[in-house]
């Protein structure tokens, strides 16, 4: 029906059609955001009526009440999909829900880089340090190996649970990560690509002694080990609230300043980037389909105002630059033929005359003027100019 409204469309027709294929989680967070945030203003709209300056006027409400910019965009997200569906029905000709921001409008919603940045908090080394000393005389082996794996290998909370040993390669020193634990159930990871992670040496020792562990307890029970790395006493996947809840209470017991279970994935990376690794090793330890997207996170931990690159770059110009004149003795004539070779960039030689000049567009590094690497002409480092 072309008159139908809002809460009879949600309510009646979208949410049940859509809820089977869903993750329940993700199904309830649809509920929930329709239902509390949407509904209640829009809902006796009819869906043909409902136009880009309600959904715009909707959002910078719900920001002006104090809600988060991620919620707001959640809230967005929801509606766009729900009324795209609604376009697929031919209840509507447009998405109006698409229309937000276009005229070089900023979004209520719209998080900036500085804003993603703030919310990243990594602890720094003596805080790392003092947790997984804690973590060590606290937590029970498995806890305590947890903990580190998170902090060493840099592995979202639910890839950490859905470890199985034969992802653990002691001799490469790498796990393989082709999975995660999500609502309780296992699946593949985030991007749904398998990643091969290098491990610390103190982490292939920790791994390894917790292997022992398992295998002598399975051996005295006389039962089969677990397949997962941190497997519950029931043998399946550990709970991520309840891990989660030990972190917390691990922080108030070492005395640090409180940090999400997340923000170790955090340290990991940004404590990587300080130490100068390549943002595109970094990208693929963490699982990142791109670097642009580690920077986007993690740019600020960048080492900055490192005068040995410049240093570098200027001796390096300076060897194929001017050459200083030698003095000539007082008794020798100064003509212009004693004067030293000048070794121009982009030449063979030390020849300047015209035959000897190259087009330096043709020649790339090192010795060109001009370096065609992609990667260096790539976003990652513009941004960063």
């Amino acid at each position: 029906r072309r008159d139908i409204n809002l809460i009879t469309y949600v309510e009646e027709r979208w949410l049940p059609a859509v809820t089977p294929d869903l993750e329940r989680k993700t199904a309830e967070g649809y509920a929930r955001l329709l239902r509390h945030h949407v509904l209640p203003e829009l809902g006796q709209l009819r869906l043909r009526d409902i136009r880009t300056r309600h959904i715009r006027a909707l959002l910078n409400d719900k920001r002006a009440q104090g809600y988060a910019k991620n919620t707001v965009r959640l809230i967005r997200a929801v509606l766009s999909v729900m009324l795209g569906d609604a376009v697929d029905d031919g209840l509507l000709t447009a998405n109006p829900a698409l229309g937000i921001g276009r005229r070089g409008r900023r979004r209520a919603d719209t998080i900036t880089s500085a804003e993603r940045q703030r919310k990243i908090r990594p602890m720094s080394l003596e805080q790392l340090a003092t947790f997984l000393a804690a973590a060590e005389a606290k937590c029970s082996r498995r806890d305590a190996t947890l903990f580190l794996t998170l902090a060493d290998a840099g592995l979202r909370p639910g890839e950490v649970l859905a470890l199985r040993w034969e992802d653990f390669e002691l001799v490469g020193r790498v796990l393989r990560v082709e999975r995660a634990v999500s609502g309780r159930q296992v699946k593949p990871t985030k991007t749904e690509e398998m990643r091969v992670v290098d491990l610390t040496p103190r982490l292939c020792a920790a791994l390894e002694r917790w292997q022992t562990t398992v295998e002598t307890d399975a051996l005295l029970s006389g039962h089969d080990p677990a397949p997962w790395i941190f497997a519950s006493d029931a043998g399946t996947p550990l709970d991520a609230k309840r891990i989660a809840k030990r972190f917390r209470a691990l922080l108030v017991q070492a005395k640090i300043e409180r940090f999400r279970l997340y923000d170790l994935r955090h340290t990991y990376a940004s404590q990587l980037l300080a130490f100068s690794a390549p943002i595109t090793y970094v990208a693929a330890q963490l699982g990142h389909s791109k670097p642009t997207t580690t920077l986007l996170h993690y740019a600020h931990w960048l080492p900055r105002g490192d005068h040995g690159w410049i240093d570098r770059l200027a001796a390096e110009r300076a060897a194929v630059g001017p050459k200083a004149p030698e003095t000539p003795a007082d008794d020798q004539p100064r003509h212009p033929e004693n004067r030293g070779s000048r070794h121009r960039i982009g030449t063979k030689s030390l020849d300047t005359g015209p035959d000897a000049l190259e087009d330096v567009d043709l020649y790339g590094e090192p010795s060109g003027a001009r370096t065609l690497d992609p990667l260096i002409k790539s976003q990652v480092l513009c941004q960063l100019s």
